[in-house]
């Protein structure tokens, strides 16, 4: 291996994305074999079976915080059903601590903020997987190379603290999401120091940008990318030894780039209650996601010799609050990194309160498909990974020497060995005709997911670290901070 591509999308578990994909090999932990695969139903309710009935969009974004996600993979992963039911009732409403903490719940109650309408009778959602006929590039790609029977989330919770685990094999203590820049050492740095190098590739504001060691220093901005420089290189033959894929988090109407959003987080992909039901498949976050992810094979695949020495990991960051029947990995190391003075003091003044965690347990099971001309055909990998299974295999193969970023990622299995034949395979298919956006009107959200006030925050503080102007919190949507910080830092950007 010369080189990593890592694109890791957002919120969907493993068995929500392929539980029911028809695997030939009986090593193949989904949910065609075994079970019954089923969760309690609200307040008592019947069984709820998981079933292949998943559309593209939902009504509701599930509930994926910690103490959340720790109801779900309670008695053997059974709350799914609970959680989200109660997530659309309107009954997971966050509690706050801090200085601060009592006026921001009073505001976030009062307003209903990061609430939309209330959706009742919906939790059985939760148990909804993809039809293979939803997720043909997925679905290939996991039956032509090899799938992850036990690649987990490294923290029950958020996407932050998981994203941050594959950079820094730590979340700094946290569990949740609260915007703010994070100095941990990354994988990036470490691959610095053995003389390696490394880019990110994004649209919009990336989420990344929370380590604001990586682009503050100016030098380091000139491994910053927009994707549409992604093709360019790799057909140029120009790949560093690691490569970070970050997709477009931000929907319709707020995004800045280009292009829209295709993270295919649930939260991107809203319609009403009213709509859900009698949906139409048409383009939207999810399917877009499907050709992020073929277009970035294509391009590989479009140059051979590259590819023969290239290896694509595709990854989502959290469960989403949707439902998986394997339970968390035990025993893990806790990374022993405390939390940095800056989110002391954010704590201090206000946070989201969540139950203690000791970091001892993996979250639930997420995708992870290793691509390349050297995995054989049909492969299953049942050794356990994690996010900083990340950092563990680029230090492993480009940085030997170096110590482990924590204990996590001195735990952490690496995948390198997956890439078990001797020559590249001429037999990989063909997933150009999924490149393009399906044809159909834009279905764009019901309402700003919290995501996208999550990503704002950051973009302010990132425009401030940049000396650029920011905006007031009323600022309209077409001029918000993200577009801003964006254009300031591509502006700022040396090439």
């Amino acid at each position: 291996m010369d080189h990593l591509v890592v694109l890791m999308l957002e919120n969907r578990s493993f068995d929500h994305m392929l539980g029911f994909l028809p695997h030939p090999s009986e090593r193949f932990d989904g949910l065609l074999r075994g079970g019954p695969h089923t969760n309690p139903g609200w307040g008592g309710g019947p069984a709820v079976a998981a079933t292949p009935t998943a559309k593209t969009v939902l009504p509701l974004d599930g509930d994926h915080s910690h103490d959340a996600a720790m109801e779900q993979i309670a008695n053997g992963n059974q709350g799914f059903v609970s959680a989200y039911e109660r997530k659309g009732r309107g009954l997971a409403e966050p509690r706050f601590g801090g200085l601060l903490g009592p006026l921001i719940e009073w505001v976030v109650r009062t307003f209903r903020i990061g609430r939309g309408a209330t959706v009742t009778g919906r939790g059985p959602l939760a148990m909804a997987c993809q039809p293979p006929s939803n997720i043909p590039v997925l679905a290939t790609l996991a039956l032509e190379f090899a799938v992850c029977n036990r690649w987990f989330c490294s923290v029950p919770g958020e996407t932050w603290p998981n994203r941050n685990y594959a950079h820094a094999a730590s979340s700094d203590g946290e569990t949740g999401i609260h915007p703010r820049f994070y100095t941990n050492p990354t994988i990036f740095e470490l691959l610095e120091r053995a003389g390696r190098d490394w880019r990110i590739y994004h649209d919009d504001v990336p989420q990344i940008w929370a380590f604001s060691n990586l682009w503050i220093p100016e030098e380091r901005r000139r491994n910053w990318y927009g994707m549409e420089d992604f093709a360019r290189h790799v057909a140029g033959g120009s790949l560093p030894a690691y490569t970070f894929i970050e997709p477009n988090h931000r929907p319709l109407p707020i995004a800045f780039s280009a292009t829209e959003s295709n993270s295919q987080h649930p939260g991107n992909s809203l319609v009403t209650d009213s709509e859900y039901d009698g949906y139409e498949p048409q383009d939207n976050d999810f399917t877009r996601g499907e050709a992020l992810i073929a277009r970035v094979y294509e391009s590989l695949r479009a140059n051979p010799e590259l590819f023969s020495r290239t290896t694509l990991l595709i990854t989502y960051d959290e469960h989403g609050g949707l439902y998986d029947h394997v339970p968390p990995a035990t025993g893990m190391a806790d990374p022993g990194t405390d939390t940095n003075w800056l989110g002391r003091l954010i704590k201090f003044l206000g946070y989201k309160k969540s139950a203690f965690f000791d970091f001892s347990i993996t979250g639930p099971r997420v995708p992870a498909i290793i691509v390349s001309p050297l995995v054989p055909k049909g492969t299953v990998v049942d050794t356990m990974f994690e996010h900083a299974s990340v950092p563990a295999t680029l230090r492993a193969v480009f940085a030997p020497r170096e110590r482990p970023l924590t204990a996590r990622d001195a735990q952490a299995n690496t995948f390198e060995k997956v890439l078990s034949l001797d020559a590249p395979r001429d037999d990989l298919p063909d997933l150009s005709a999924y490149t393009g956006p399906p044809a159909g009107p834009l279905q764009v959200t019901a309402a700003t997911p919290d995501h996208v006030e999550d990503l704002e925050e950051l973009s302010r503080k990132v425009l401030a670290e940049l000396g650029g102007p920011v905006p007031a919190l009323t600022a309209a949507p077409q001029r918000n901070a993200g577009d801003m910080a964006l254009e300031a830092f591509r502006r700022s950007i040396v090439r």
